[in-house]
């Protein structure tokens, strides 16, 4: 994201629980000065009936019509009701309604502005202990051009406490520059979590064992984490952020995903991982782990 530019965020709504959770963050954060947000809401496109006599196909495309009419108002109306409750808490916001596959809609409107951020909801549990994404979230945090914000319900209306993820790559910088942009010192803590990346064995219950590594080995790991993070948090610090550090050991996503839980984090910050020519903007195995389980929300920073 350009210092130089308007930011622009690009809110998508469903009507769903975890939609209302994102624009309830959306609402609760202190966005830099001139920040835009643009709420979109989808109307999912219908499949057609094969094999139908004219009269039947005719009937359908009648019928069809009605209901595209009646889902096109509704998403207007969700659209507009969240850009007036963004309005409400001093938040610029317009409204918009359009048709088509909610994934592709949504990533051709973040390109055309272009956005610096998409915000959307998890959409839900389907396992017991697991916060897995929808298909439309998931589609989004792999393949989105810019930085995106996957919201999870919370009982509080603005994220307090943030876990920060240092790893020392150029990706973890521009999540750091990021953060500092989005006007962190006047809405949360920060904890920069740096992990010694250290093989872990059969779980044993529902904790992984480390195994056993030289203790020179291992101090090593430690320093070289722990120095990761001084930067960070200097660099936190100097834009005034509250931030504190934790270094700890084992495998990188599990041991942000223990941080969080323990913290009771409202928000996960990660930078995006790689490039590669057959998916231009994948994310990196741990980022793609921090999504998908997480107990919060996450912000994923290209």
């Amino acid at each position: 994201m350009s210092q130089e530019k308007t930011l622009q965020v690009l809110l998508a709504v469903d009507g769903s629980a975890h939609s209302e959770a994102a624009v309830t963050l959306t609402a609760g954060m202190t966005w830099p000065a001139g920040a835009a947000t643009h709420v979109l809401a989808v109307v999912p496109e219908r499949w057609s009936f094969g094999d139908l006599s004219p009269e039947a196909q005719r009937v359908l495309d009648d019928t069809l019509v009605k209901v595209r009419q009646v889902e096109r108002a509704a998403a207007e109306r969700l659209a507009a009701q969240a850009a007036e409750r963004l309005r409400a808490h001093n938040v610029m916001a317009e409204a918009e309604a359009r048709e088509g596959r909610p994934s592709e809609v949504i990533l051709q409107r973040a390109a055309d502005l272009p956005a610096d951020l998409i915000v959307i909801g998890a959409r839900g549990l389907s396992a017991p202990g697991e916060f897995l994404l929808g298909s439309t979230a998931h589609k989004l945090t792999h393949y989105a051009g810019c930085s995106v914000l996957v919201a999870r319900l919370s009982v509080r209306e603005q994220p307090v406490s943030v876990i920060f993820a240092a790893d020392g790559s150029p990706a973890a910088q521009r999540a750091a520059d990021f953060l500092c942009a989005l006007s962190l010192p006047q809405w949360a803590e920060a904890t920069v979590v740096g992990v010694a990346e250290i093989a872990v064995g059969p779980a044993a219950g529902e904790h992984l064992v480390v195994t056993d590594v030289p203790e020179a080995v291992r101090q090593a790991l430690l320093d070289a984490a722990e120095a990761r993070v001084a930067e960070v948090v200097k660099h936190l610090r100097g834009c005034g952020a509250q931030v504190r550090s934790a270094i700890r050991l084992g495998h990188p996503a599990g041991e942000i995903l223990a941080a969080a839980k323990e913290q009771d984090a409202d928000l996960i910050v990660v930078g995006a991982r790689g490039q590669t020519r057959a998916a231009p903007f994948p994310l990196g195995g741990v980022a793609q782990k921090v999504v998908k389980y997480a107990p919060c929300s996450v912000l994923v920073v290209r």
